[in-house]
């Protein structure tokens, strides 16, 4: 099932862990789908999500943020209004980025899943049927990627060389890092200039050749990554993330996530300035307060205070150090908040 494939992908998992009931899953699920639901009425036109429907957070780019993937199966799907959604924050939107793949909405919750390797940065989706890949701002079929034809004879030698400490081992890890460079489409040049940093005396590049380096260290590094992932070796991990350390409580998120999106303190933010930055913020918000020990009365409070219904005074007296507890969620989330 997609939602068993995503979990080791969301934030708070090593805290999910710690819960045999899995509370942070349960509620990871719920904000996901009360957030699928404010995308998916703004894709579809249909308000509110049927009981059949499914939705999951899932860090497909491992920036601490993740996606809202959701899924609407009906009889005789159109593949417009139902069916497989992908929603992604890319500068002030969510854009939805299934759309322009044939078939891609209509296969079945237990035929997609994760790949082993990312591209651009962003994880490969495994269908029966295809690899979809990212292109830079959407997902695409995978066969429309140009590959390339290298000579990975210095390459494979170089690499064994600096993985000489694993043994038997190495030799497989550099075929598959070879063989993924040229299904990325990899260039001889960069192959060369990749293959000479891992020797000695390597110059690393600086000045305006610096950036287009680091790009290729980091796309290098994501392909070793890939490796060990699809050897069994290790798992993806997502960005670091200043979570609250406290068991959760399973939660409505109802109120809260329409409340918050609409506060003006913070559309206006900086960080923020559009609805959907918001609603990505708010989401964030759902899954960090938990984590700080915010529970039902706590999260409700947080509402009508977002509602303008009680003061600053109002909600200290209530609870004096709900929004200590906010402000460290709130800190965590704007601190990674993906630029725009």
């Amino acid at each position: 099932m997609f939602a068993l494939a995503m979990a080791c992908l969301l934030p708070g998992t090593a805290i999910a862990q710690q819960q045999p009931e899995n509370i942070p899953w349960e509620n990871s699920l719920a904000i996901a789908r009360k957030m699928a639901a404010t995308l998916l009425e703004r894709q579809t036109g249909s308000k509110g999500l049927p009981l059949a429907s499914f939705a999951v957070e899932v860090d497909l780019n491992h920036d601490g943020f993740p996606e809202i993937f959701a899924s609407i199966p009906t009889p005789n799907c159109d593949g417009i209004h139902c069916g497989n959604f992908l929603f992604v924050l890319e500068g002030d939107s969510y854009h939805e980025v299934l759309g322009d793949i044939p078939g891609a909405r209509l296969v079945p919750q237990d035929k997609i899943g994760l790949g082993a390797f990312k591209r651009n940065g962003f994880l490969d989706i495994q269908t029966d049927q295809m690899t979809i890949g990212w292109d830079g701002t959407r997902y695409v079929d995978a066969s429309t990627f140009p590959a390339s034809s290298l000579d990975g004879t210095a390459f494979v030698a170089a690499c064994q060389a600096s993985k000489s400490s694993e043994g038997d081992a190495a030799s497989a890890q550099c075929q598959c890092q070879f063989n993924r460079f040229q299904a990325i489409g990899l260039t001889q040049a960069d192959l060369d200039t990749y293959t000479a940093s891992l020797g000695e005396n390597f110059q690393y590049p600086t000045g305006e050749k610096e950036a287009s380096w680091q790009a290729l260290e980091k796309n290098a590094a994501d392909t070793s990554t890939g490796c060990e992932v699809a050897s069994g070796k290790t798992q993806w991990s997502t960005a670091y993330f200043n979570h609250g350390d406290q068991p959760q409580q399973k939660l409505n998120f109802e109120d809260f996530l329409d409340a918050c999106p609409a506060e003006d303190f913070i559309l206006t933010n900086h960080r923020i300035g559009t609805p959907d930055r918001a609603l990505g913020l708010c989401g964030c918000l759902a899954r960090e307060m938990p984590t700080q020990g915010i529970g039902q009365e706590g999260l409700d409070l947080l509402a009508r205070y977002y509602r303008n219904e009680i003061s600053d005074a109002d909600l200290e007296a209530q609870d004096a150090d709900l929004l200590t507890l906010h402000d460290k969620a709130s800190d965590a989330c704007l601190g990674q908040f993906p630029a725009k």
